[in-house]
């Protein structure tokens, strides 16, 4: 005691202590020492072995220990496991439970922390009395599911990091008291109140799958199979029919949790039989419990759905379902049918025309929820016989599919005769009030959809009946349904046979409708001309009738703003047509004849909704609506400009951009539009952000299509907007200046060295901001612009930092992989500009060079082959960058800084070309180009030498290849007529 009291206290203790210890020896009785000093020595022991007893003496104000304490670290396991019972036990942590749900935030914060604390310092005894309070008697059941809810998000997350982190944490728990747990919930989902049961039915799958890495629970299936099977045998008895529900409530969730591939057989045979056995319960719920738990196993089948005998008892089973009198039962069958379409397509035949039968009978007949369950099995099976089409065309002769190993069935194709009909009756049954929900009809407009795109140009002779019957209705059900159907399946059949049925007499049925008195009709009629637009715009150009239907499309943008989106994606649609085909298109250009009109009618559109979001509409404050037309009454304009780039439409884009410059200055308040003297300012609106950023996309677009002297005439002006848009807050549209900067210094070329010194200093911020990737990517983008075009002289005080900052992102890790390729090709850019003088920077960039040719990564999907590729491009770029700069150097700079890496270079250029051409990849034109160009530059600028190094069957082979290919550009071409050249004189 003495020895204690020495070791805890002060030196006048100390001193004291000595004196006792002497009296002690000489004989002394325990009777001399006083209370306080008998005390003392209880508190120092207490102290010194119980320490989580002072954590948890008042919960409400929990004692944060210091972390350096050995007994912290290894508290005694005993006193540890049963610290609860010292201040109340379950009772106490029933309180901070309670606290949890208190509707004050300052109450409910400091008992959540204090729940915490609990579980970073001791989480599996935490867990554990949360285990023991859902079986204690005098605790509310809210309090129970609270507490069954934080266990079970102890164990539960989406991220799958954050998921396996929890998981870990369970595993290291001690295996005496995790098996303690796990008896525990066994005992607790027994408990009477169901609400207890549902959550400690959750809590068991998620301690399942944690421990499903250590193989720590192989009784589970088992215990809830018997758990189920004894309370089934004695239905009648009071609760035991809803502890057989839930029983099979935790089973179906365990079943979730389990992998086929690691699932132990005998396990998912004995849970199927506890499944199937309750799908004839006598108790509803017990049937609703078990169909549900079977969906959740569906997955593990596999084997048993080669057993013919268990295929049958299961699909007959979930047929049974699918007729049963509760919705909810019927709604879960045929979901359940969904899966087993889409997991187990190649073993339907025998049940198909049953199935057929249940899904028709339900989509005439059952209630909503029932039916879109119903048309989901088709859309499923759809998707499935789409993706196996799909496979075979890439693979022809060669059998592989996504839901098995057997051809495609053409169950679509049979059916769809028969089907369609039924789906068009569903799309009549619209509900007008709540069109966001998911119904019947939209769900019978998407299996539609997956009809067409399986039957192709099948589906036209079978829709083209109903939908002149539908259109000539007097109802607008009829007519909507009609509209949406052939919206719906226009993605599927072929352009010549949409044109040879859709004529001009069903486009005149059409157009009426967009001035309909039911504002849902009118939608869809739009809509169905912008799917029209979008996929089939020949339909309207063939036939000479575009500028008609423009017309009626132009007087819905004045229509609801819901009305007006889907004229601005018809407008839309047609410009993007008009980009893709600009000249060769039949019948003239998608836009018509109009543009200029169709722009100034969108610039109107979006000022009427800037003034409406501004004002609020009908004094109401901002309208989400007319937010969104707004964005996409921008985003038409600047196709429109785009689809505006030949020689009689000049004056659209010369309008639009000297409109959109105007805006975008008084939006700024720039009453001085010289460089850089205006005042900005700073309390801009969201509205205006918003306006601005548009607009700088439009300036955008006009400039990307607008001629030099265009350009050039408004340099000054863009260059003064951009400037103060940069120094504003508005962040969002940064990039876009960057872009547009970009633009203008491709355009004007080197006059745009005047505007050099006011960009820089935003131009190498967004350089630096490695943080985002996209900003990073956008500035890289624009110093290849810039050197590009501006003189060497212009750029040379600028290259320290551009090459610093380029390096840098080149090594940095929090830039995005997707970010390196432009990198690399900005550097050969920069060294083209500045030629000779690249001497400085080329030692740290060869070897830079030299680093990302010896990289690889892992080709385990496209995603990553294709940034190989890119990879590839922006090294071989930088390098005949470098080369090509360095020829005005000395010969011995040239020999310093290139030759000595020569050997290098041809090395990885012959592991590409033995990459697309050896292993029969399919070669990606900027890459072969890229290869190419380097070939002739290292030919060329290296000497003879190097050219006789560079010829090989392989090389040969890939120039042939560029040159050679009708479907690669001329540039391609050019570029392996320069390395045939350069490398082989000619062959």
């Amino acid at each position: 005691v003495a020895r204690v009291l020495a070791g805890m206290a002060g030196p006048a203790q100390v001193a004291m202590a000595a004196e006792e210890r002497n009296h002690v020896q000489k004989g002394i009785r325990w009777r001399k020492f006083t209370f306080f000093q008998v005390l003392k020595v209880i508190v120092c022991l207490l102290a010194l072995y119980v320490p989580y007893i002072y954590e948890y003496v008042d919960l409400g104000t929990p004692i944060v220990l210091r972390k350096s304490s050995i007994m912290y670290q290894k508290p005694n396991p005993f006193l540890r496991r049963n610290y609860l019972r010292f201040r109340g036990g379950c009772q106490k942590l029933a309180g901070v439970l309670s606290e949890c749900m208190n509707p004050d935030p300052n109450i409910r914060s400091k008992s959540e922390e204090t729940l915490q604390m609990m579980q970073d310092s001791d989480y599996g005894n935490l867990a554990l009395s949360l285990v023991r309070l859902l079986q204690e008697d005098g605790v509310s059941t809210n309090v129970k599911q609270q507490a069954g809810l934080y266990l079970k998000n102890t164990l539960a997350a989406k991220d799958s990091f954050r998921l396996t982190q929890m998981q870990d944490r369970w595993v290291t728990v001690e295996p005496s008291l995790r098996q303690e747990i796990k008896v525990g919930l066994l005992k607790a989902i027994e408990q009477p109140d169901v609400r207890v049961q549902k959550v400690t039915s959750q809590i068991i799958a998620k301690v399942f799958a944690a421990e499903v890495k250590i193989s720590g629970w192989p009784e589970l299936i088992s215990s809830l199979s018997s758990i189920v099977h004894q309370a089934t045998a004695h239905i009648s008895i009071e609760n035991n029919a809803q502890l057989a529900q839930m029983g099979l409530t935790a089973l179906g969730y365990v079943c979730e949790e389990m992998n086929e591939d690691h699932a132990n057989q005998e396990d998912i045979n004995t849970a199927l039989t506890a499944i199937i056995a309750n799908m004839e319960s006598p108790v509803p719920q017990v049937i609703e419990a078990a169909v549900n738990a079977l969906r959740n196993a569906i997955h593990l089948t596999g084997r048993n759905f080669e057993i013919d005998s268990e295929r049958d008892m299961i699909v007959k089973m979930l047929c049974q379902a699918a007729t049963s009198k509760d919705a909810r039962v019927r709604v879960v069958g045929f979901e359940s049918l969904a899966l087993i379409a889409e997991k187990f397509y190649g073993k339907l035949g025998a049940y198909m025309e049953g199935i057929y039968s249940l899904t028709v009978s339900a989509l005439k007949q059952d209630e909503d929820q029932v039916q879109v369950v119903a048309i989901e099995f088709w859309s499923t099976l759809a998707e499935v016989e789409d993706d196996i089409l799909y496979e075979t065309a890439q693979h022809p002769g060669v059998v592989t599919m996504a839901s098995g190993s057997e051809p495609c069935m053409n169950y679509i194709k049979a059916v769809a005769p028969h089907l369609v009909p039924v789906l068009l009756e569903c799309l009549m049954r619209q509900d007008e009030y709540d069109e966001d929900a998911w119904n019947a009809a939209k769900a019978s407009a998407a299996c539609l959809e997956l009809i067409a795109n399986v039957v192709k140009d099948d589906i036209m002779p079978q829709i083209l009946p109903l939908l002149d019957t539908n259109l000539r209705a007097s109802s607008w059900r009829n007519k909507e349904a009609a509209a949406m159907a052939l919206g719906s399946v226009i993605q599927g059949p072929s352009v010549r046979s949409l044109v040879s049925n859709v004529d001009t007499k069903m486009i005149d049925l059409i157009l009426p409708l967009i001035k309909d008195s039911n504002e849902m009709l009118r939608d869809t009629s739009v809509w169905l001309l912008s799917r029209i637009a979008k996929y089939a715009p020949e339909i309207l150009m063939e036939s000479g009738i575009t500028d008609k239907v423009i017309g009626h499309v132009m007087e819905s943008l004045d229509d609801t703003p819901k009305v007006a989106k889907q004229g601005l994606s018809f407008i839309y649609n047609l410009a993007t047509h008009t980009i893709k085909h600009p000249a060769n298109t039949p019948g003239g250009s998608a836009l018509g004849t109009s543009t200029a009109g169709i722009v100034r009618k969108v610039h109107q559109l979006a000022e009427k909704c800037e003034q409406r979001n501004q004002g609020g509409m009908f004094g109401m404050g901002r309208d989400s609506g007319m937010e969104n037309v707004c964005s996409l009454s921008y985003e038409t304009i600047m196709q429109l400009v785009r689809a505006s780039g030949g020689a009689a439409e000049r004056g659209v884009v010369i309008e639009t951009l000297q409109y959109s410059l105007s805006k975008i200055t008084q939006s700024l308040n720039l009453q001085n539009p010289s460089l850089p003297t205006a005042v900005i300012n700073h309390q801009i609106s969201e509205s205006k952000f918003d306006q601005q950023t548009h607009l700088v996309g439009i300036i955008e677009a006009c400039l990307s299509v607008a001629d030099s002297n265009t350009v050039t005439s408004v340099a000054s002006q863009v260059i003064n907007v951009l400037i103060h848009l940069l120094h504003s807050k508005n962040q969002a549209c940064y990039q876009d200046c960057l872009r547009t900067a970009g633009i203008v210094a491709q355009e004007i070329g080197p006059s745009f060295g005047a505007y050099m010194n006011l960009l820089w200093p935003y131009l190498l911020n967004a350089l630096k901001d490695f943080g985002s990737s996209s900003t990073y990517i956008t500035a890289v983008l624009a110093i290849s612009d810039v050197s590009r075009s501006v003189d060497s002289a212009t750029l040379l005080p600028y290259c320290d930092e551009i090459l610093e900052a380029l390096l840098n992102g080149l090594s940095s890790p929090t830039v995005e992989s997707r970010a390196k390729p432009p990198t690399l090709s900005a550097i050969g850019d920069v060294a083209l500009a500045i030629t000779s003088r690249f001497v400085r920077y080329a030692p740290a960039v060869m070897s830079v060079l030299h680093q990302a040719t010896e990289f690889e990564m892992p080709l385990d999907d496209e995603q990553h082959v294709a940034l190989r590729t890119e990879l590839w491009e922006g090294i071989l770029t930088a390098y005949s960058g470098v080369i090509i700069g360095l020829k005005e150097a000395t010969p011995a700079e040239f020999a310093d800084a290139v030759q000595i890496h020569t050997k290098a270079i041809i090395g990885f250029v012959n592991k590409i070309a033995n990459t697309l051409l050896v292993e029969e990849l399919n070669p990606v034109e900027p890459l072969l180009r890229a290869i190419c160009g380097l070939m002739g530059d290292l030919a060329s600028g290296c000497g003879p030498s190097i050219a006789l190094e560079l010829r090989n069957p392989v090389a040969q082979r890939l120039i042939e290849v560029s040159a050679s290919s009708p479907s690669y550009s001329q540039k391609t071409k050019d570029a392996a007529w320069y390395a045939r050249q350069a490398v082989f004189g000619g062959f």
